[in-house]
């Protein structure tokens, strides 16, 4: 797969390489050839591409969701409301793809979703026995990946950022 900048990644192996230099465990990234970090990063944009954003595409034809129009977010470290230009995929986007292509590098078949099977189950003093001994699970998407983003992804879709309110 090879990686065409702002057609099917947000960014190149360049830039995140130079993201990795200053980032603590990222082994992983740096040990993994080139090929690899590119498919890593193409498929970690086609992850993350696949929100609900805030805003609208600025063209019907452009291949991914960023960069797009009409986005207006609050920032908290600011203070203050941001206007994205229309030419701009934010940072937090770059961030969110380069730490989800490292994600899917250290966690190998993330994305097979294979199902956790168990060979015993006990009730009294409670035992689980896995069969793959895989007692954990992996998010696809952690929250390293989704807070930066968390911005802007529409209220109130996908669980993210849902607003209730109650009728008196």
């Amino acid at each position: 797969m090879t990686l065409v900048l702002n057609t099917n990644s947000y960014v190149d192996s360049t830039s995140a390489d130079t993201y990795f230099v200053t980032r603590i465990d990222s082994a992983t990234w740096d040990a993994a050839a080139d090929s690899l970090k590119e498919e890593a990063l193409v498929t970690a944009t086609q992850i993350i591409d696949n929100h609900p954003w805030i805003g609208s595409a600025v063209s019907s034809s452009q291949a991914l969701a960023w960069p797009r129009k009409n986005v207006i977010y609050f920032d908290d470290r600011m203070g203050q409301s941001i206007t994205v230009g229309n030419t701009v995929v934010p940072i937090a986007v770059k961030i969110a793809v380069y730490e989800q292509a490292l994600h899917l590098l250290n966690n190998e078949d993330l994305l097979a979703q294979t199902t956790q099977t168990f060979e015993s189950i006990s009730i009294g003093s409670i035992s689980l026995s896995d069969s793959n001994n895989d007692v954990t699970r992996t998010s696809i998407k952690p929250d390293i990946v989704m807070r930066p983003l968390r911005p802007f992804i529409r209220k109130g879709v996908s669980g993210m950022g849902q607003s209730w309110w109650r009728s008196n």
